[in-house]
């Protein structure tokens, strides 16, 4: 992988956090008894997710993520923020996050749709529980100017679902890390596909990465046992950046009617799609913007439905993507929108036209 980190970036980004980072050292120490490497793998697998992947009504991949922030919504209700990799979420329209204790609907809440870097491969899901979960402390991202300091020869280990959900929350064999550099950290911990977007912890527990890939070519040879993440710093630093993004969202999925209606969903889905049929979820007599899906953690969940056909907002008639996003420009916090929807009555299995509303809450976002 290539990896040429300028000069003036790198002081760009020292500026950015207006002086010199604060140092954490990390010294290399005995490894764990198996009693304490037990006890403490267990306690951080309560904050490691698995995240599954969907498309509308598919299902896409696996991938894993850790839970870092919490926001309490009221005496019931918490958000959850878990960390994970763009790669894992990108292309889908929700995620399932799989945690220790049940399924939670969660939304691709902030990512980077420009990603050209691989060490800018974050992105930020959200999901809503009444459960507490407990939250892993991401050093850099908690304490303004303060890095995470490792060392080549540190005993590693990471948690992550490899390959499939048969294989929950495994954690992976101790190893060491083997090479560094600015945005990466090199080591032997034995890391797959599905292992994408989990944490790597240091042998007493501390976040030090988010697990990106497994090197399995370097220079034309084969290599075992080496896996990258991302640094722990990186990460801070992407979700800091991704979460200054996060702007009002009325939290649809669109697709134009032609698109929805004539999509070679086989070619894409396999057997998922076998019985998938799009002609009788929508109106096809109708022009307009059908909802794919809806952000379960913004306002519009529970008000507009998946496969709901937009006719009209604020009484502007809209027929494709475009027109739609400029009816109903800007989204403000505060902001109440009315929609002319065609939707399908499960109990009578007829098309219906409603006028629906949804108001931008000014509260989290």
């Amino acid at each position: 992988m290539k990896k040429i980190v300028s000069i003036f970036l790198l002081c760009f980004l020292l500026i950015l956090t207006a002086c010199t980072p604060g140092r954490i050292p990390h010294e290399v120490r005995d490894e764990p008894t198996s009693e304490e490497f037990r006890v403490l793998a267990e306690s951080l697998r309560e904050s490691t997710v698995a995240v599954l992947g969907q498309y509308m009504v598919f299902n896409t991949g696996i991938g894993s993520g850790l839970i870092f922030m919490k926001e309490t919504i009221d005496d019931e209700f918490s958000y959850y923020y878990v960390v994970t990799n763009q790669h894992v979420v990108e292309g889908n329209s929700r995620v399932t996050i799989r945690t220790t204790k049940r399924d939670e609907l969660g939304d691709i809440y902030a990512e980077d749709d420009s990603l050209s870097k691989d060490y800018e491969d974050i992105a930020i899901v959200r999901f809503k529980s009444d459960l507490e979960y407990p939250i892993v402390k991401i050093i850099p991202f908690e304490e303004k100017n303060t890095h995470v300091q490792v060392s080549v020869g540190q005993t590693v280990f990471g948690i992550g679902t490899p390959v499939s959900t048969n294989n929950y929350n495994l954690v992976t064999n101790l190893g060491i890390i083997s090479a560094l550099d600015t945005y990466f950290i090199s080591h032997t911990a034995n890391i797959n596909p599905g292992n994408s977007g989990g944490p790597l912890f240091s042998y007493d527990g501390t976040f030090i990465g988010i697990s990106t890939q497994r090197i399995e070519v370097f220079n034309g040879q084969t290599v075992y046992l080496m896996g990258e993440s991302i640094s722990v710093n990186q990460v801070s630093f992407m979700i800091k950046k991704l979460l200054d993004r996060v702007t009002p969202k009325l939290g649809v999925y669109l697709l134009e009617m032609n698109d929805f209606l004539t999509n070679d969903y086989l070619l894409y889905f396999k057997e998922q799609a076998a019985n998938f049929k799009p002609e009788e979820l929508v109106d096809p007599n109708e022009v307009g913007v059908v909802i794919i899906d809806v952000n379960v953690t913004r306002p519009s969940y529970g008000i507009l439905k998946q496969f709901d056909v937009i006719l009209s907002v604020n009484g502007t008639r809209v027929t494709t993507s475009e027109h739609l996003i400029s009816a109903a420009s800007p989204i403000k916090s505060g902001n109440q929108y009315t929609f002319e929807v065609r939707r399908k009555n499960i109990d009578t299995n007829q098309f219906e036209t409603l006028t629906i509303e949804v108001e931008i809450p000014w509260e989290i976002y």
